[in-house]
């Protein structure tokens, strides 16, 4: 079995293929593939593919250096691209980001087969990730699952563009600019953040940066 581990502390790669050495079905026959960063990574799939190496199960870090050259900006990128180049392989992602937007993000427009936050990892749930996806099933785990039906309960962020619009407040940009990165006029943009702040129940003079920061939206 050839497994991919993308992750940028060596250590951590060493602490996985130790846990997983205690599998009772990965067997003896393991090939690792390791990369340190999301370049590494992509060079790495590649060369997978021109040597004709299946990888069978990819293990990727949410948080590693960019690769801008490619466009690979994070785990999640890397897992899109090997789900590309091997669609039979089974993919988990592990993040220290905690924000449910992103965790939402990366279920929705990724699907990996596993996906945890690191504060929900040790020794025995990672061996049991592991299994679970070789096994063919999903495995989300609890603090994930809890993220994600927090989203779901306040439909107004399932929308992208809602979440586009709060990113973008964050970072300081004005409604005109918002309007002209999303191509629609400054009364929509204004409509939204309205519906928004009915959402969490604010008044129009309170500030919705504040309240989407502690519920993990941005």
């Amino acid at each position: 079995m050839n497994i991919f581990i993308a992750e940028d502390h060596q250590m951590t790669i060493e602490g996985y293929k130790m846990i997983l050495s205690f599998s009772s079905i990965l067997g003896d026959n393991i090939n690792y593939i390791e990369a340190n960063s999301c370049e590494e990574a992509y060079l790495k799939i590649n060369n997978a593919l021109k040597l004709n190496t299946k990888i069978d199960l990819a293990i990727i870090d949410y948080s590693m250096p960019i690769y801008r050259q490619e466009n690979i900006f994070n785990g999640a990128d890397v897992c899109k691209y090997i789900k590309k180049t091997f669609p039979n392989c089974k993919t988990i992602i592990l993040t220290s980001i905690l924000e449910n937007v992103v965790l939402f993000d990366i279920v929705q427009n990724v699907s990996p087969d596993g996906i945890a936050t690191k504060t929900d990892v040790n020794g025995k749930v990672f061996l049991n990730i592991t299994e679970t996806v070789l096994l063919g099933n999903k495995f989300r785990s609890d603090f994930v699952i809890r993220q994600l039906e927090e989203i779901w309960e306040n439909e107004v962020f399932i929308n992208e563009k809602n979440r586009l619009i709060l990113h973008f407040l964050s970072i300081g940009y004005k409604i005109s600019e918002i309007a002209n990165e999303l191509s629609v006029s400054e009364i929509t943009i204004k409509k939204r953040i309205s519906k928004i702040k009915q959402s969490f129940n604010l008044k129009e003079d309170e500030n919705i940066l504040k309240e989407a920061k502690s519920r993990g939206y941005i």
